[in-house]
């Protein structure tokens, strides 16, 4: 099962009436439940994300100091574990200088056990890496910057 399948079941299963699927296939272990919000409705994952975002306070650091970044920021799209490289034993997906080109993968969060592929948004080379490999990071934290 690749990534994209799973991305599709998840659509599937939020656009359906289902409110939990268990999935057992070629080793991997899928277990979906939708869950009520306070206030009795079901929230779906894009609303859940907007719940969260207008909910993050911002500190007075990063009020007072805004963020000088030149380049395209590629920020993380969910919560989770950053992993710079597939394995403990292998390459990082992008090194300092290096080009790469729109879709390319950069790097990868974990989050509920789900590994989730980032990808460049846009071709450049690689200027700045600002996640560190096997720490969490927030949603719309930069990762990688492009020039």
């Amino acid at each position: 099962m690749e990534l994209k399948d799973i991305y599709g079941l998840l659509d599937r299963f939020e656009n359906s009436s289902c409110a939990e699927l268990e999935l057992d296939m070629n080793g991997v272990h899928l277990g979906l439940k939708k869950g009520m919000a306070c206030s009795g409705e079901v929230q779906t994952v894009q609303e859940r994300v907007q719940v969260l975002q207008t909910e993050k306070p911002q500190s007075q650091n990063e009020a007072a100091v805004p963020d000088k970044t030149e380049g395209t920021v590629i920020e993380a799209p969910l919560v989770g574990t950053f992993y710079a490289a597939a394995g403990p034993d292998e390459e990082p997906f992008v090194k300092i200088g290096q080009q790469v080109h729109a879709g390319d993968v950069i790097g990868i969060i974990e989050a509920m056990k789900l590994m989730n592929e980032v990808t460049a948004s846009s071709d450049g080379i690689v200027a700045e890496i600002k996640a560190e490999n096997g720490k969490m990071v927030e949603y719309g934290q930069p990762l990688v910057v492009l020039k």
